[in-house]
């Protein structure tokens, strides 16, 4: 063990590091002026690890400037975004991030310009940055999403494999478990992206094969076996759509929202005439949700865009695991595990971590203006999560509405086939289900699904059921 003298002394060396790190940048408040000032703070902070403390001198910089900006600076402001990450730049208008050629911020104009739909925009300033920057794997899947909103799928495809080899080759570099996670998913939604444009250029059995290529240890990989029950419907395999989407009922599975789920499953059934199912399945539905969807839409038209409240909201849900209705319960679960919510939230911590740094510095003028700015910082980050958390919820209402459309029209659908059937007159007695009716290949096996859910026969389930159309 150690001895506590020398306890003491890496304690007073640590003290005497800290110190003399936020020094370096109070140094700089004495030597400068206006916007020179800005940019010597904020290069000092970087250089000393208080990144989210260097974030409002250097949003104040980007507004400020006028000149060209330094290597330097440019350097400093690429390495601020990569530890604290996009979102809090994002607030700053572009006209104000065009002054700048970091790699960083040229993605985040992209994802900005992508997010108002100005593909051939986006695509300019994604093509700016260097194939040797961290973010480069990252912005090749902007690239490649800008194509396919173009319609060019065919040069998204291509691009999408590029993100898959970039992001794939730069693991091994990855200086965090952060950024090897933040890869491994870039890499395996490029694998997903060049499914999806081989599926929208309806190449139906090429993007089957795609989509294989995503392993079940994927965090990504549960999306994936929604939009291969989609596949597997175009190509007619109700069987295998229906055997995809069982496989969320796995408990495994239950933090998942996805209403649409439920929809695809009445839609099968309607497609292969059993009318019964389908009327079955929108009947549950509408039992489930109906209720809650009306109390949640009037929830969110009270809370309005109270960020605040919405970041007090899920901080509970993390605490309690409890929400007001089963509904919002389902539905904070799903975003709370959502990458993008995991990178917000995962900001705050750091910046609160900071925050006990700069607590532990000696009292000073630059402590001061340390600890008004980081809350700033922090008090605008929480805003982010709630933001975000609010957003989500928007969007799942708005999922919902459309769930309930599909729905009303199986619903209408289903009662008219029956009554026709009914005035048919023919024996509707068949056989329920019968291995004859399932597509497979030499090296698939048959093995009785008995409403256990195994972890490797997960997304592996096909149903057996005849048409009777």
């Amino acid at each position: 063990m150690l001895n506590n003298k020398l306890i003491l002394l890496i304690l007073a060396l640590f003290s005497m590091s800290a110190f003399s790190n936020l020094d370096q940048a109070s140094s700089a408040l004495k030597g400068s002026r206006g916007v020179k000032r800005m940019e010597e703070v904020t290069k000092r902070l970087v250089r000393s690890n208080y990144h989210f403390t260097a974030i409002p001198w250097a949003k104040d910089f980007f507004i400020n400037n006028r000149d060209r900006i330094s290597s330097s600076m440019e350097k400093a402001i690429d390495e601020l975004i990569t530890v604290v990450g996009t979102r809090q730049f994002e607030l700053i208008p572009n006209r104000y991030l065009k002054r700048s050629n970091s790699n960083s911020v040229r993605y985040i104009i992209a994802k900005k310009l992508l997010r108002k739909n100005k593909a051939a925009e986006a695509l300019k300033y994604v093509d700016k940055i260097s194939a040797n920057h961290p973010v480069y794997p990252f912005a090749l899947n902007l690239k490649a999403v800008g194509y396919s909103l173009n319609g060019n799928t065919k040069e998204a495809s291509n691009v999408f494999k590029d993100c898959e080899n970039f992001s794939s080759s730069r693991l091994s570099s990855a200086k965090s478990a952060m950024e090897k996670r933040q890869l491994e998913m870039n890499r395996d939604y490029c694998v997903m992206g060049n499914a999806r444009a081989l599926f929208q250029g309806k190449k139906y059995d090429k993007a089957n094969l795609r989509y294989l290529d995503i392993p079940k240890s994927s965090f990504v990989w549960p999306e994936v076996l929604f939009e291969e029950a989609w596949n597997s419907y175009y190509l007619q395999n109700y069987n295998r759509t229906l055997g995809k989407l069982v496989t969320y009922k796995a408990p495994l599975f239950d933090y998942i929202f996805n209403p649409e789920i439920e929809v695809l499953n009445a839609l099968t059934f309607m497609k292969m005439c059993l009318y019964d199912d389908a009327k079955k399945t929108s009947d549950n539905f509408y039992n489930k949700y109906m209720k809650d969807t009306r109390s949640l839409r009037l929830y969110l038209l009270k809370r309005k865009k109270q960020y605040k409240y919405f970041y007090r909201l899920m901080i509970s849900f993390e605490k309690n695991k409890r929400a007001t209705t089963d509904l919002l319960e389902n539905l904070l679960q799903s975003i709370s595990r959502e990458p993008s919510y995991m990178d917000t939230r995962e900001a705050l911590t750091n910046a609160l971590k900071e925050m006990g740094r700069v607590n532990g510095q000696r009292n000073s003028l630059m402590k001061r203006i340390a600890k008004k700015n980081l809350s700033d910082v922090i008090r605008t980050q929480k805003n982010l999560v709630g933001s975000y958390v609010r957003e989500r919820l928007v969007e799942k209402y708005g999922e919902l509405y459309k769930a309930f459309q599909g729905m009303s029209y199986i619903k209408l659908e289903t009662l008219a086939q029956r009554k026709a059937k009914l005035y048919n007159f023919k024996d509707q007695k068949s056989k329920r289900g019968d291995i004859k009716y399932i597509q497979r290949n030499d090296k698939q096996y048959f093995w009785n699904f008995n409403g256990e859910f195994w972890a490797d026969e997960l997304g592996d389930y096909v149903f057996a059921l005849g048409s009777e159309c």
